[in-house]
């Protein structure tokens, strides 16, 4: 139950047609188009735009027709991925949110974090879960609301701390290069132990992430990271179904391709769970 994922039949080929990407793709554009339109048409007749904010702001208003779509039907996508893939989907999970020392959870101006829904099952040997955090940013001019897909697999034992993706936070170390070019094109790997980070990146691990072909775009866009005895990625994406099996199919083959050595060399102690789960971490309390 839940031994690989592919993503090949987790496509959008059920749904509705208004759902499909480039239906979606399409709404932006049109979206954009009027918008600029009626900017222009006003600063015509008056001599002024409507609001300067508007004027810059219409590239991210573009995107809220799709992105009120892509809420609408988000639950559906992952329900459907749990049922295909042997997880155990929870509509309203009520889990805790972890208290990792990563960006978003450790965001100052971040307020009422949610677990929304989540699932959990196995990919490959490994318990994995998932869920949709959202919160409010407070940034002192307005209040707006953000959210992140998080993925997790818990691993036998904790290592040391490694990301990998695009990332802000430099205290995990320097970037570490690999020697295949292609690789560090599309993903970034940071750690402040290079010899470690060799030994979890393998020349097999890597061909295998760079041979992602069409599905590296969802891969090279979420931070992978390494926290005590979890493996976690945070991403934008993974509401569709074909994205959340991409991302699993990455964490898959990070987890999968760790040496023998690796967990007598490497392992830490931890104090992390073995499972998430409601029970598996303290809740925060966030104003």
């Amino acid at each position: 139950m839940g031994e690989t994922v592919d993503g090949q039949h987790s496509g959008s080929g059920n749904d509705p047609f208004w759902t499909g990407p480039r239906f979606l793709d399409a709404v932006t554009a049109m979206t954009f188009v009027v918008l600029v339109i009626l900017q222009y048409g006003w600063w015509r007749d008056h001599g002024r735009p409507f609001s300067w904010v508007l004027v810059l702001a219409t590239p991210l208003l573009a995107f809220v027709p799709s992105g009120i779509i892509v809420k609408a039907v988000r639950k559906r996508w992952t329900a459907r991925w749990a049922d295909e893939h042997g997880f155990v989907y929870h509509r309203a999970a009520g889990w805790p949110v972890p208290e990792w020392d990563f960006p978003p959870f450790t965001i100052g101006r971040a307020r009422r974090f949610r677990v929304r829904d989540a699932m959990q099952g196995r990919i490959g040997s490994y318990p994995a879960s998932f869920f949709h955090l959202t919160w409010l940013h407070n940034n002192k001019i307005n209040i707006s609301t953000h959210y992140r897909n998080v993925f997790i697999i818990d691993l036998p034992a904790a290592l040391p701390r490694l990301t990998m993706g695009p990332t802000l936070d430099l205290s995990t170390g320097d970037r570490v290069e690999f020697e295949s070019a292609d690789f560090n094109k599309h993903y970034s790997v940071h750690s402040s132990n290079p010899a470690f980070a060799h030994a979890v990146f393998t020349p097999r691990t890597i061909e295998l992430l760079v041979n992602l072909g069409p599905r590296r775009q969802a891969a090279s866009v979420t931070k992978f990271e390494i926290v005590g005895n979890q493996l976690v990625g945070v991403t934008i994406l993974g509401n569709r179904p074909r994205e959340i099996g991409t991302v699993f199919e990455v964490m898959r083959i990070v987890a999968e391709g760790i040496p023998r050595f690796v967990w007598t060399d490497y392992a830490t102690q931890s104090d992390r769970s073995e499972q998430y789960g409601p029970d598996a971490l303290r809740e925060r309390n966030f104003a």
